[in-house]
């Protein structure tokens, strides 16, 4: 009953008990069709099949990578447009996955001719470019531009665990390892979608393109994101990084997300995702990876400011702080 009514309640539809029947109002108060907004239509009937765009890498073969990485796709390239294979929904990346790093393994120093981004789930290990080394824990978040030589290497005696994106870089990618401790960037965002508060881990000043952009993103106990949806062009994939299973509305339907599982938003326009806490004591965390359609006209993106708050002085994308130096490899 719970799931069902916030279901109601997200899609502008209200909730009732069957033991408190709703007073039925006179015929003169009905409202006049014109003027009102379309009804909705279910992911049936605008036929999106979202299962197509949640997958979790359980259920995927696993691969290799960089020599000596395990991995497990959870979401590959595709087109989001039309029906196509499941998971296979990426426009702009060539593989979402996990990746392990068994006790003792390292991969060769190689370069690559994309570009990849690690983030650090659990584990412990290295880092280096053949020059430069930088210590691997929780948290920690790895930019690799293109032809840039990196070698990872578990340092510990249980998996060094990462998700891992990989892309075609764009113009504008630095020619140098940049790595952040994610837990010491300053909140970037607060009260986004109503209850998001995020970290900005890269952006364009990273190399990027505009409109693209990595962070972590913070969803308070017994909250939820608000309801909206992304236009044809809008790739926006949502990572689960907490552990536990949450529901998640994508248009008229509820799915169970995992730890590690991801959903990209299918860019219909019309079909609306939100993201449900509904623990009272636990925090949940994701990994939000995106890039929008640039329109040159538009405004600056605002940081997150809640609707009529003034400018929070606490906000802050300067990755500064966070933004860890290599130190001599030994």
């Amino acid at each position: 009953m719970k799931l069902a009514c916030i279901a109601l309640f997200l899609g502008g539809l209200g909730c009732s008990y069957a033991q408190t029947p709703a007073a039925t109002p006179p015929a003169s108060a009905a409202p006049a069709a014109a003027g009102r907004a379309p009804a909705v239509r279910s992911n049936e009937d605008e036929g999106v099949s979202i299962d197509r765009f949640l997958r979790r890498p359980e259920d995927q073969p696993v691969h290799l990578s960089h020599g000596t990485l395990l991995i497990q796709q959870i979401l590959g390239p595709g087109d989001p447009d039309h029906p196509g294979a499941y998971g296979q929904v990426l426009q702009y990346r060539k593989n979402l996955a996990t990746a392990k790093l068994l006790p003792g393994a390292q991969t060769p120093l190689e370069t690559y001719p994309d570009s990849y981004f690690f983030y650090v789930k659990s584990g412990e290990g290295r880092l280096d470019d053949g020059k430069q080394m930088w210590d691997l824990k929780d948290g920690i978040a790895i930019m690799v531009p293109p032809s840039v030589p990196h070698r990872l290497v578990n340092t510990s005696d249980k998996p060094l665990e990462m998700i891992m994106l990989q892309w075609t870089a764009g113009p504008d990618a630095k020619k140098a390892l940049i790595v952040r401790n994610s837990y010491a960037l300053p909140w970037c965002e607060e009260n986004a979608h109503w209850n998001n508060a995020s970290h900005c881990i890269f952006g364009t000043a990273d190399g990027l393109v505009q409109g693209e952009r990595i962070y972590t993103v913070m969803l308070p106990p017994w909250s939820v994101s608000q309801p909206h949806s992304h236009p044809q062009g809008m790739e926006e994939v949502w990572t689960k990084l907490s552990p536990g299973t949450i529901p998640v509305l994508i248009g008229s339907e509820l799915r169970e997300m995992q730890q590690n599982s991801s959903y990209l938003v299918p860019p219909t326009g019309k079909t609306d995702h939100s993201n449900l806490n509904l623990s009272k004591d636990k925090t949940e965390w994701f990994l939000y990876i995106a890039r929008s359609p640039v329109n040159p006209n538009a405004p600056p993106r605002p940081q997150g400011q809640g609707g009529g708050f003034a400018a929070n002085p606490n906000l802050s994308r300067d990755t500064t702080a966070a933004t860890i130096a290599g130190r001599p490899l030994r």
